[in-house]
């Protein structure tokens, strides 16, 4: 049977165009005669989030408060039990899908490959002629290098690449260091999976492709309903592969995001590269991994349906996408009448805000935002920097437009796990002034309510001299100047001078001092008594837990660990708890506080979803098949969006191209599709600031292009967008 393709523009909102298809019968299915038939439907989607934003796309489309929806899953949740039990029912066996065994967990994990980095790193071959190590040799590093080293495995086990193709891949003339890492590589691989099968848990990577492939091999006996996958465009092999097997099903259907059907055919053939011309593949182009998915199920785009009416944009979206190697097609584009009555037509709902810093960047998205909202638009804000988006929602707050940050904010940034570190770097650095005062002035706090004291304390030691390291000496500190201010006030000799402005400390504040010290001194003790040792991780990570709840305590109740980002902290002191590598990882003291920012990286706190909220603030992977009458496209410069190329830590970009491995590019090219399913919204802001931190950035190649493209009809855009700069 042929496959049943079909995509959905950059301008038409992707999930209602869907539903209507799909309950239409555009796809292939007729489901409108009878009311139940969507139960019987399994629908795809790429993350979690689509999934639940398509169950309240269902709803708005309802005429009723309730709707009968079908089965709506992320490709990368696949369910093993459901695998199982219909294997079952049907007669078929399941057992792939009830062998598997469990996955290795992200910081279990992260901490084992530190361990095997970190006695390669201290092996005297890994040690130059002046004897200095060629790797750094902390903790941190080792975290750092083994979420590299992690991030390899994955990318062999999702391309399928077999560890013995590292086997002569440096050439001899290459630096000696190349030798080393390659050496490390095959220690790796022969221990790794072998402490995996001690443990009997397999690579996260493994397992899901595992259940993908089991999925598709059900489904290729299912027959009681349609089968849809919508909006992937299969990056992922195993992904790709169970999307080719629905396309090809009787009661299958593909609805792909975007595909660019205004490409002429010989661009669209380059993006996959040329051998006889020697044209390399183009990752870094949005359409890379639809090709490749085309290409996997055996059709051409001429194949493809459309299941809505193109705007023009696309054509525009095409030509400033357009790949390199065909690029000298631009200089026909000025003599295309039709191409420019589109391009007018595209420019004219997009507006440009080129701000000076970022801070007005901000102020201009927040205007932007606030001014849709009051003519009862719904906006999103769509930006890779955080800090973009802080700044946007601590706008909207002055005008008490509360903003959906679907995004959240990293661990390590929120109060609680600020604290956490302020905690460690105060106890371990011997109550440092700068730490110490940060953790005296931080909300969490609750060893001095009123903040009295620990004024007091600042004022009267802390802003002179340095004390004697911990918190004897700061007792001592303390001690000595009440003694020297008793000698001043019975007018005795001293060092105090008559100018001095911690002389108008009364007794009962100087009381206050002493007592926040004495209990400062109680609540750091189990991390101050082994600042100079070395401990295990799970010694000295239970030892810092006591500390943040002993400062945050009051009443019964440890206020850093309440709230979303507390219960996420807490999770970060149970994994580290229960891990079985943390207690035979040995750490330094001195080392532990940024080991203990490294084991928070990564974790993100998201905030409950806010229904109904007109405004939302959208990462590019929650923005994918959302829709808002106005978007704005933040932080659009290099090295933001798109992100900055990441060069491997453990092979080079030769090496990657010689075992068959993704390019850094890739990324860039999935930040291109983003872009452009973004660019077709109804109404399109797109800012970036001239200067971030004071040093001068460069805009994103997207808006270069497409000013490039637009010559002089990019002036109006960049008038409307000083529109709200100006406000």
């Amino acid at each position: 049977m042929s496959a049943r393709v079909s995509t959905i523009p950059p301008s038409a909102p992707f999930l209602p165009t869907l539903i209507e298809a799909l309950t239409g019968g555009r796809l292939g299915f007729r489901l409108a005669d009878d009311p139940l038939a969507l139960a019987a439907v399994t629908l795809y989607l790429p993350t979690r989030r689509a999934c639940r934003l398509m169950r309240e796309a269902f709803l708005d489309m309802s005429d009723n408060d309730a709707a009968i929806l079908p089965r709506i899953v992320a490709l990368g949740d696949i369910d093993e039990d459901e695998i199982a039990f219909a294997e079952a029912a049907t007669g078929g066996i399941a057992a792939d899908a009830l062998s598997l065994p469990p996955a290795l967990g992200g910081l279990e994990r992260r901490l084992m490959l530190a361990q095997l980095i970190g006695k390669w790193a201290a092996s005297p071959e890994l040690h130059g002629v002046s004897g200095a190590p060629l790797v750094a040799q902390t903790p941190a590093a080792a975290c750092a290098l083994a979420d590299d080293l992690a991030q390899l495995i994955d990318d062999m086990t999702t391309r399928g690449v077999a560890w013995d193709k590292l086997d002569g891949l440096v050439p001899d003339f290459l630096d000696p260091y190349w030798q080393l890492t390659l050496r490390f590589l095959e220690i790796a691989r022969r221990y790794w999976p072998q402490m995996l099968k001690e443990r009997g848990l397999i690579e996260p990577a493994e397992r899901r492709d595992r259940l993908i492939k089991a999925e598709a091999e059900r489904l290729k006996r299912k027959t009681d309903g349609p089968v849809i996958a919508a909006g992937s465009t299969g990056s992922i092999p195993a992904t790709a592969e169970l999307i080719a097997a629905i396309a090809h099903l009787p009661h299958g259907a593909v609805v792909l995001p975007g595909l660019d059907t205004d490409l002429d055919e010989e661009s669209w053939r380059l993006i996959g590269g040329d051998a006889a011309k020697e044209i390399a593949p183009a990752p870094g182009h949005p359409q890379f991994a639809m090709q490749a998915l085309l290409t996997r199920i055996g059709i051409g785009r001429d194949a493809v349906q459309n299941l809505a009416e193109p705007s023009g944009r696309e054509r525009v979206i095409s030509e400033v996408l357009r790949p390199a190697a065909t690029s000298q097609a631009w200089s026909k584009l000025a003599a295309d009448r039709q191409f420019g009555a589109q391009a007018d037509a595209a420019l004219e709902n997009i507006s440009v805000i080129e701000a000076a810093n970022a801070e007005d960047e901000s102020l201009a998205i927040a205007v932007a935002l606030r001014e849709a909202v009051q003519d009862g638009k719904t906006a999103a804000l769509v930006t890779t920097d955080r800090a973009l988006g802080r700044r946007v929602s601590a706008a909207l707050k002055r005008w008490n437009i509360d903003a959906d940050d679907s995004s959240g904010s990293a661990l390590a940034e929120t109060p609680a796990g600020i604290f956490a570190r302020l905690a460690a770097e105060t106890a371990l650095g011997r109550l440092a002034p700068v730490p110490l005062l940060a953790l005296l002035k931080h909300p969490l706090l609750r060893l001095d309510p009123s903040a009295r004291a620990a004024a007091a304390l600042e004022r009267a030691v802390l802003r002179g001299p340095r004390p004697r390291p911990g918190s004897d000496g700061l007792a001592h500190a303390l001690a000595t100047f009440r003694a020297e201010l008793e000698k001043f006030r019975h007018k005795e000799p001293t060092d105090l001078h008559p100018s001095d402005p911690r002389i108008t400390l009364s007794e009962s504040e100087l009381t206050a001092a002493a007592d926040l010290v004495v209990k400062l001194g109680g609540a750091l003790s189990s991390l101050e008594g082994g600042a100079n040792q070395s401990h295990r991780l799970s010694e000295i990570a239970a030892r810092h837990r006591d500390v943040v709840a002993a400062l945050s305590r009051q009443d019964g109740e440890e206020a850093a660990f309440a709230g979303a980002d507390g219960a996420r902290l807490a999770e970060a002191f149970d994994e580290l708890a229960t891990s079985e590598a943390a207690p035979t990882l040995e750490v330094d003291a001195s080392d532990y506080a940024e080991l203990f920012a490294a084991v928070l990286a990564g974790r993100q706190v998201r905030p409950p979803p806010q229904s109904g909220a007109r405004v939302r603030i959208l990462g590019t992977v929650e923005a994918r098949l959302t829709d808002s009458d106005r978007v704005v496209l933040g932080g659009l410069v290099e090295g933001t969006w798109p992100p900055e190329s990441r060069s491997d830590a453990w092979l080079s970009r030769p090496m990657r191209q010689q075992l068959g491995l993704d390019q850094p590019e890739r990324r860039v090219g999935l930040s291109a599709h983003d872009f452009a399913q973004m660019l077709g919204a109804r109404e399109v802001f797109l800012t970036y600031a001239a200067k971030i931190a004071g040093a001068p950035t460069v805009p994103s190649r997207f808006v270069q292009r497409l000013a490039a493209i637009a010559g002089a009809r990019w002036q109006p855009a960049l008038a409307r967008g000083r529109n709200y700069l100006a406000w």
